[in-house]
């Protein structure tokens, strides 16, 4: 398996707090079958994590150079987890954030309450200079629903749900809003958003939760592999057509 999302690089973020942890950590994932994992720090101004790219290319390669010795057998990428701000594209000319494996995949967080009023343009100007962009947990959001992710899949926008969230980490409406948007077709990369050595994602068995929800082998091999490996090598990921007569009434709106 392989994962998109993670905060496992070492005194950065709200993420591993030293280097020990992030390689326990990554044992767990080795221990779990993971072959692939994207290390994608927070830049978010709100919590002063807004550490440069050449800050996290030093921790990164520490961190490579770490896993090496130990004969660890991972691949690790580097990008970031941005949450969004109207000075996202400065911050991409200037060097601040960074793509995931340096490719031209962008890994966007929104707002968890309300919605900010340049969104739309942001990301049209994101996607005319060439970015694809994947939003993290669009399940979390309270004041985005169905309606406003369709939008956003019509230009080709892609989502990332949280593994945790199906197993009710974030409570039962936030898990039946990311089942639905699941069954609809609306979600096209699964990743842990793994923070710390005591979270036990790694440890769940997706694949299996995955089969039994959709009932679709390529579908989950698509989520977990498949289109995570197409962001890493820079390829096209599409989404899907979207299913629409999967739904869940209280979220379609």
């Amino acid at each position: 398996m392989k994962d998109i999302h993670s905060h496992i690089l070492f005194d950065i973020d709200d993420g591993a707090y030293n280097i020990e942890e992030s390689i326990e950590i990554i044992k767990q994932a080795i221990n779990n079958k993971y072959t692939d994992i994207v290390l994608t720090p927070h830049y978010r101004k709100k919590q002063n994590f807004t550490a440069n790219n050449k800050i996290k290319l030093e921790l990164f390669n520490k961190l490579v150079d770490k896993v090496k010795k130990e004969n660890l057998k991972i691949n690790l990428y580097l990008g970031n987890e941005i949450t969004v701000n109207e000075d996202l594209i400065y911050n991409l000319n200037t060097k601040q954030v960074l793509t995931i494996n340096n490719s031209r995949y962008l890994l966007l967080e929104l707002p968890f309450k309300g919605k900010r009023k340049y969104l739309d343009e942001l990301l049209d100007e994101l996607i005319e200079n060439g970015y694809m962009i994947i939003i993290v947990h669009p399940e979390r959001y309270k004041d985005y629903y169905i309606k406003d992710y369709k939008k956003m899949i019509s230009k080709g926008i892609l989502f990332q749900g949280n593994i945790e969230t199906l197993y009710g980490k974030y409570g039962r409406s936030v898990k039946l809003k990311l089942e639905n948007m699941l069954k609809k077709h609306m979600i096209h990369f699964m990743g842990s958003d793994i923070h710390k050595s005591y979270d036990i994602t790694y440890e769940r068995n997706i694949k299996e939760k995955l089969e039994h929800l959709l009932n679709d082998e390529i579908m989950v091999n698509d989520l977990i592999n498949k289109n995570i490996d197409k962001v890493i090598k820079n390829k096209e990921v599409k989404p899907y057509p979207i299913i629409e007569n999967k739904k869940i009434k209280i979220f379609n709106k």
